[in-house]
Order: structure tokens, then C-alpha cells, then sequence
């Protein structure tokens, strides 16, 4: 008698604790439609269309199901749906385990890819517990202080007196009147439950189509020297296109570009590779609060309106050190200032009059929209962690070795041609790259042999530019 009297009041603390879970859940994603949607993507386990779905989606549903629990309103029905949910968590963080895929769960808010440790065992076995208490809601949903209670209040049906359960006609009375009153609970509950699960289902459709409406990206998407598409495009068409994908605050990006930056710089300048390199910001989460990762992209952003070679002046720099002291800002410290970031610009380089644009660009930031661009075609492409390098569209180890081999693999099947402003007479063999830079031919002039002149890349380290010499030249000697 004492467990059954306690089991209603049990429920209710559970069935409260469980509402205000999902609500809390809920808005801390509600806000942010975009960049839940790159967390899902995040764990690699739905299509795109399905990832959206649940990006736009699931926020809104988890606020419905708190709010019919906390009101008490089909509590089976919100137990049920709570159950299914925490069900498809832990198969998500479980896959994301045995695939050691390293990202934060993005429960309640942020989450995605990480470059620190990761550990899922705190938040797999919170969600079997949420699962457990779901499950006895299921079974025990009469609760207390609640919309179910208040409209089961005239289920109840007395008892008669001993008297009369001691007659046959008393005691069919008594069994017929206690069937009707268990034949009207089942049809309301029928009813009530199938028409809110029909309205949380329709609530839950609008709601992806208001979040995505509200995930559209406003803004310009232009920027003198970098495209959503491409990035900031370092040097000239070569053999080996390399992309690479970063995060100013990733601490994995900075050990990529200690080991790999002045070799990578080196093969561009030659000619046998084209850095495209897209700066993304998932980690803004990481310095406390204040955005270092979309501020420090769109920095970079405003450097390459300078030029190409500012933007890799300036990217080196957020990746290297000033007076000993590491540029990058450690995970989870606050991030540098736009003060800081505009001081890093005139360090670049950047003077006079460009100086002052680029302040303005920084502070207003005026590449936002085309950082988030960025952000989410990466996202849309897979590519969920920073760095990820792809060479020809494939994607390789983020090490210089794995890189360096990639790019020679590359060379070895030929170089692309490189782009002349003028067109080669049909009898001149095209130019093939060499060490030194490229050079492009002029129109003719009517001699046997064309004119060479050296390209804008700049020249390898010696002591005068060289140029390469057309094959047609060489073999007419």
C-alpha cells in the first residue's frame, strides 16, 4: 500500500525532471538551427537530407515533449516519444565511439568536432539512465499535479458496502460500472494521445521549415580574393591541387602547419602544387564565449582583400609566434581581441590606407556571412574536423610526409598547363613546369622561336629570377 501510494508522486518528480531536461535541450540548440545541423553531420551517420531533418527538426520536438511532460498531458504518449529519442542517442554515441570519431555530443548545444580528448562514457551512460526513467513513466504514468490526473478525476468508481458486494445484482452493478468508467478512460486516452501526437508531429514539420528559413545564411558572399567554392586560391594551376580546411583556434591545425606550412609554402612558389585553402569556424565554442574562430577567419578573410600573399602572411602569422608567445589562444581561454587581430594585420604587412579597411573589415566584420559560407559548404562535404587536407579531391593524412607524397604522385602524372594570357602557336609545345617559375609566351612575332618571360609567381631563393626554356627552342639548338 505504501508503493502504491509513493508511485504516483515518484512519477511526478520524474516526469518534471525529464520535461525540463528537453527543454533545456531544446533551446540551447533552438537558437542556432545552422550549426546544430553541422553537428549532426558531425556524427557521419545520415544522408544530408536526413541530417537537416534532424538539425531543423528534432529541436522543436524535444520542446514539444517537455512541455506536454511538465504539464502532465499524455505522459505515456511523452514517455514513449522520450524513450525513442534517448534510444537514438545512444546508438549514435555508441557508433561514434567504435568509429573514434571525436566530437562533443552537442546535447545541449554546441557540440561537433573536437581536437582535444573525447570521451562518450559520462554521456552514454547519462542517456541510459534518461532511458530508465522514461521506461517507468511508460509503465507507471499516473501522476500527480498533473492535466491526466484532472481528467481522470471522475474515473474513480467507489466501492459499494459489503453488503451489497456480498449480492449477485450488487456486485454486477459494481463490475459493469467500473468496466464503462475503464471503457471511457481508454477512448479519451485513444483520442488525447493520437491527437497530440498528431499536433507534435505538425509542430514539428513547421518547425523545420521556420529553422531552416532562419539557417539561411544573409550577407555578402564576395570577398576580392576568396569564394565560398575555393577559398583563398594560393598560386598558380598545377598538378596538385591542395585543399586544405582549418580553424584558427583548431590546436591540430597548428601542429599541421608547424610541420608542413614553410614546405607547402615552398611547393606553391614552385609551381608544383595550388594551395586552396578554406578557413572555417567550428570552434567557436572554445574561447569562452567571444567567437575567436569566425572573428580570426574573418580576418583572414579581410587580409586576403589586400592580396593572396597578405592573406599567407597573415595566416602564418595567427599559426606562429610573437615575441616567443604562441599566437593561436589555447582551447577553452579567451580568444585574442580584434584589437589583437588588427595589430596582427599591420604586422602582416598591411599599411597606409589598406591598414584602415582592413580595421574596418575586422571590426565590422564584414566576411561573416561568407565565413559561415564556407563553414557549412565544408560541413555539407563531410569534412567535419580541422585540419583536412584533400589533394586532386582526395582526401590524405594531415602530415607533411603524407602530403609531400600526394603532391609528388600528382607531378609524376604530368602537370596541368599552365594558364597563359596570350594563346601558343599551335607548333610550340606547352611549357612544362620545372622547379623554377612558370613563364608564359607572348604572342609571336613571326620568329622560328618565341620570347620567354618570367611569370608573377615569385622566384626560388638565388641570386637572379630564372626562366624555363621551351622544349620547341631547346631541340631547335
Amino acid at each position: 500500500m505504501k508503493w502504491t501510494s509513493a508511485r504516483p508522486w515518484v512519477g511526478t518528480v520524474i516526469r518534471l525532471f525529464l520535461g525540463a531536461v528537453w527543454i533545456w535541450a531544446s533551446l540551447s540548440k533552438i537558437s542556432s538551427p545552422r550549426q546544430f545541423t553541422q553537428t549532426v553531420r558531425a556524427y557521419d551517420a545520415t544522408p544530408e537530407w536526413l541530417s537537416k531533418a534532424i538539425g531543423y527538426g528534432l529541436p522543436v520536438l524535444e520542446l514539444s515533449v517537455g512541455i506536454l511532460l511538465v504539464l502532465g498531458v499524455a505522459v505515456r504518449l511523452a514517455a514513449l516519444l522520450s524513450g525513442v529519442l534517448f534510444l537514438v542517442f545512444l546508438i549514435g554515441l555508441i557508433q561514434a565511439a567504435a568509429r573514434d570519431i571525436k566530437l562533443e555530443c552537442g546535447c545541449f548545444g554546441g557540440g561537433g568536432s573536437t581536437g582535444g580528448s573525447t570521451s562518450y562514457t559520462l554521456d552514454i551512460l547519462r542517456d541510459i539512465g534518461l532511458l530508465v526513467l522514461a521506461a517507468y513513466l511508460v509503465v507507471w504514468w499516473h501522476t500527480r499535479i498533473s492535466v491526466d490526473e484532472y481528467l481522470a478525476r471522475n474515473d474513480h468508481v467507489e466501492a459499494p458496502s459489503a453488503k451489497r458486494m456480498r449480492s449477485d445484482q450488487g456486485r454486477r452493478k459494481y463490475n459493469a460500472l467500473l468496466e464503462q468508467r475503464r471503457a471511457a478512460a481508454r477512448t479519451r486516452e485513444l483520442w488525447l494521445n493520437g491527437s497530440l501526437l498528431i499536433l507534435v508531429m505538425l509542430i514539428a514539420l513547421i518547425g523545420v521549415g521556420v529553422q531552416s528559413g532562419r539557417a539561411k545564411i544573409e550577407g555578402s558572399l564576395t570577398a576580392s580574393h576568396a569564394t565560398v567554392a575555393d577559398g583563398v586560391v594560393f598560386g598558380k594551376k598545377a598538378a596538385a591541387t591542395v585543399d586544405t580546411y582549418e580553424d584558427f583556434q583548431c590546436p591540430i591545425c597548428l601542429d599541421f602547419e608547424k610541420s608542413a606550412g614553410k614546405t607547402l609554402d615552398s611547393l606553391v612558389r614552385s609551381n608544383h602544387a595550388q594551395l586552396r585553402v578554406h578557413m572555417i569556424s567550428i570552434l567557436d565554442s572554445s574561447s569562452n564565449g567571444n567567437r575567436y574562430s569566425s572573428r580570426a577567419a574573418n580576418a583572414g578573410l579581410c587580409a586576403s582583400d589586400v592580396s593572396v600573399d597578405t592573406f599567407v602572411a597573415f595566416h602564418n602569422l595567427l599559426y606562429g609566434t610573437i615575441n616567443g608567445k604562441q599566437v593561436q589562444p589555447a582551447e577553452g581561454s579567451n580568444g585574442r581581441s580584434n584589437k589583437l587581430l588588427e595589430l596582427y594585420g599591420q604586422k602582416a604587412g598591411i599599411t597606409g590606407a589598406k591598414l584602415t579597411t582592413f580595421y574596418t573589415c575586422v571590426q565590422k566584420e564584414t566576411h561573416k556571412a561568407l565565413v559561415q559560407a564556407i563553414t557549412e559548404r565544408a560541413s555539407e562535404k563531410g569534412i567535419n574536423a580541422t585540419p583536412t587536407v584533400l589533394v586532386n579531391g582526395k582526401s590524405v593524412t594531415a602530415s607533411l610526409a603524407a602530403v609531400k607524397k600526394a603532391i609528388a604522385a600528382a607531378d609524376a602524372k604530368g602537370p596541368a598547363p599552365v594558364p597563359s594570357k596570350t594563346p601558343v602557336p599551335s607548333k610550340t609545345p606547352a611549357v612544362t613546369p620545372t622547379t623554377a617559375p612558370a613563364t608564359t609566351a607572348p604572342k609571336s612575332t613571326g620568329s622560328s622561336a618565341p620570347t620567354t618571360s618570367t611569370s608573377k609567381a615569385p622566384a626560388p631563393k638565388t641570386s637572379a629570377p630564372k626562366t624555363s626554356t621551351p622544349k620547341a627552342a631547346a631541340s631547335s639548338g
